[in-house]
Parts: C-alpha cells; sequence; structure tokens
C-alpha cells in the first residue's frame, strides 16, 4: 500500500531502524507517495505491518485536544517495534492461522454489531459518552452548548470500545 505524505515531512521519517526505509516515488507539489521497504529484501512492506509502528496515522480532533498526543504516538510505536523485535527473536512468530482466526473474530464482532438493531447500537456506540456530555452541559451551561458537547465527544470519543 502506498503511504501519502506531505513532502515536508519526510525528512521527520528518518528515526526507521536501518532495516527499514521510505521510498519517495512520485512528487507532486508538496505531497508525495511513499512506500515503506525492507532495506535488506527491497520488498515493500503491507500497510496493515507499517502502521502504528513506522508510520503514525494522525486523528487531527485528539491531536488538537492533547498536547502531548504525538509524545504518546511515538511512545507506542516504540513499544510495538521492541515488542516485535522481542517476539521474533524469541521466535515466537505468530502462526498465520492465529492471526486470521483473531481476524475473523473481531470481523464477527463488528458484522454482529452493525446488524444489531437501532436502540443496542446506540447503546453500545453512541450514548454511553453522550449521556455524560450532555449531564455536562447541563451542569454547567456554557455559552456554546452544542460546540461545547462536540469538544466533549471528540476527547472523550476512547471510551466506547467497539470491535
Amino acid at each position: 500500500m502506498i503511504l501519502q505524505i506531505t513532502a515536508r515531512s519526510i525528512s521527520s521519517l528518518t528515526t526507521l531502524p536501518l532495516s527499514k526505509r521510505f521510498d519517495v516515488h512520485h512528487v507532486r507539489g508538496d505531497q508525495c507517495q511513499v512506500d515503506v521497504v525492507d532495506a535488506i529484501s527491497g520488498a515493500k512492506l503491507p500497510y496493515k505491518n507499517v502502521i502504528g509502528k513506522y508510520v503514525v496515522k494522525v486523528e487531527p480532533q485528539k491531536a488538537i485536544l492533547e498536547a502531548d498526543y504525538f509524545i504518546k504516538q511515538i511512545e507506542a510505536a516504540e513499544q510495538k517495534r521492541t515488542d516485535e523485535i522481542e517476539r521474533v527473536e524469541s521466535g515466537g512468530v505468530e502462526d498465520e492461522e492465529q492471526e486470521q482466526e483473531k481476524k475473523s473474530k473481531v470481523q464477527k464482532e463488528w458484522e454482529r454489531l452493525q446488524s444489531a438493531n437501532n436502540e443496542e447500537y446506540l447503546m453500545r456506540t453512541v450514548l454511553p459518552v453522550l449521556y455524560q456530555g450532555l449531564k455536562i452541559v447541563d451542569l454547567e451551561r456554557p455559552e456554546a452548548p452544542l460546540e461545547y458537547l462536540a469538544l466533549y465527544l471528540l476527547k472523550h470519543q476512547d471510551q466506547v470500545k467497539l470491535p
């Protein structure tokens, strides 16, 4: 999978381990497409193996609301890389079957949630945080209640656990 980033941010991508590198394929203005490549074999690494370890997907709302958002993302990525290195060195690389089993379990749970009736879907996804936000808006009575509620929901969206 090709990742799209701005050319200005390529210089900040040099913190990768020596076994990985970025290949810039096409530059258009300040936009470019980049592959993460294994430096030894030259093979392109799949997006699912790269995201969260070597490349971090930024969630703009969280980046705005949390002062240490980027520090947390870098620490989480470094921990994932460390865990991967330890797993490979110990010979405990997961079998493809185990990985597929985990994915199918998550997929089934997601499908079950999507096919749930309206009440159950809302109870599991929106209402827990929405209800808390509405209570706070009622107590604090801000000048811009909708804006306040929207920011509250964005800040506390991680309280809802989706598959």
